[in-house]
């Protein structure tokens, strides 16, 4: 008789107990600042928004992580593995249950699950890098292409994109050429075999990150986040700001780009901040702006997370690894 190999990988049990706990307290404690803020007419505005109206920018909102899916799984495919695309939807959508730690490196999680199709670390470790990377030079571009648009152009996210696109394209190419020569497995120090674990990723994401499918990674994160910054424009001139579109959609790229800056798990504090900032400057009364930005991260980043969770519902049981 031939032994039964081992099972499918299953996460733990009480990972799931403890993301989805994770995210529950997150929640309470956000709504919980808001309630007892002091922001009495923020609530109100709140209301005055509507479910119905919440719903469909909720909706309009998770489009786009179809788009950022469909991003994963080319480079997943790049990398020379074949995984399925509704298991590979699974991975994808489970690392978002952790998107809120500081660079969202919670998301590698989507390496363990990966194992079991043949992906090694190192390569799906890559096509996070690549993900993320365009997600900064994309967002970039579409706060630069919004301010012109709104004619208030913004040098500095134009150089932003420009500067990230140029200088990994040549780290790119150099990893290619092998400018770079790692320490080989058989030195014998530590430092050098940390180094070479450190890089194991890079060779796959130089492979991954060549000039024309960078662009189109970062053309994917345009998309992906312009549907999310229209929510922006959507609330805010659903609560009676005169804010045009486009202004909307610089003020939502400039936002998360500096929530990002601060490594801040999520963003959390700083993004929201910055959103308010932007709208009151803009004109939009502060109580309105404090609603528009609080229900935008309640349909984005939360009901993320929320989604994230359930697909990660889809990998736990018994572990036979």
């Amino acid at each position: 008789m031939t032994s039964a190999g081992p099972g499918p990988f299953r996460l733990p049990p009480h990972w799931l107990r403890g993301a989805a706990g994770f995210v529950a307290v997150a929640v309470a404690i956000y709504l919980t600042g808001i309630v007892f803020s002091g922001a009495g007419d923020s609530l109100a505005a709140m209301q005055r928004l509507g479910l119905p109206m919440v719903l469909l920018g909720t909706s309009l909102a998770s489009t786009a992580y179809l788009v950022r899916f469909a991003r994963w799984q080319w480079l997943i495919t790049r990398l020379g593995a074949r995984v399925p695309p509704l298991f590979n939807l699974r991975v994808y959508m489970a690392g978002l249950a952790l998107t809120s730690s500081p660079g969202k490196v919670g998301e590698t999680l989507r390496s363990a699950l990966l194992l079991d199709r043949g992906v090694k670390v190192g390569q799906s470790l890559a096509a996070f890098l690549a993900d993320r990377g365009s997600d900064v030079i994309g967002m970039a571009f579409l706060g630069a292409a919004a301010a012109f648009l709104a004619q208030a152009r913004e040098p500095v996210l134009e150089a932003i994109a420009l500067v990230l696109l140029v200088a990994t394209g040549a780290f790119a190419l150099a990893i290619r050429r092998r400018v770079f020569a790692w320490p080989d497995g058989r030195s014998a120090g530590a430092l050098a075999r940390r180094v070479r674990s450190l890089g194991t990723p890079l060779a796959p994401w130089g492979a991954l990150w060549t000039p024309l499918a960078s662009i189109g990674y970062s053309f994917l994160a345009v998309i992906a986040y312009g549907v999310q910054a229209f929510v922006l424009a959507l609330y805010v001139q659903s609560l009676g700001a005169d804010l045009a579109t486009a202004t909307c959609i610089k003020i939502f790229a400039v936002a998360m780009l500096l929530g990002a800056a601060t490594m801040a798990p999520g963003g959390l504090g700083a993004t929201e901040v910055a959103l308010v900032y932007q709208l009151s400057e803009a004109g939009m009364p502060m109580p309105e702006a404090v609603a528009a930005a609080v229900m935008l991260r309640l349909s984005t980043l939360w009901f993320a997370m929320l989604l994230g969770v359930a697909a990660l519902m889809t990998f736990t049981g018994r572990n036979r690894n």
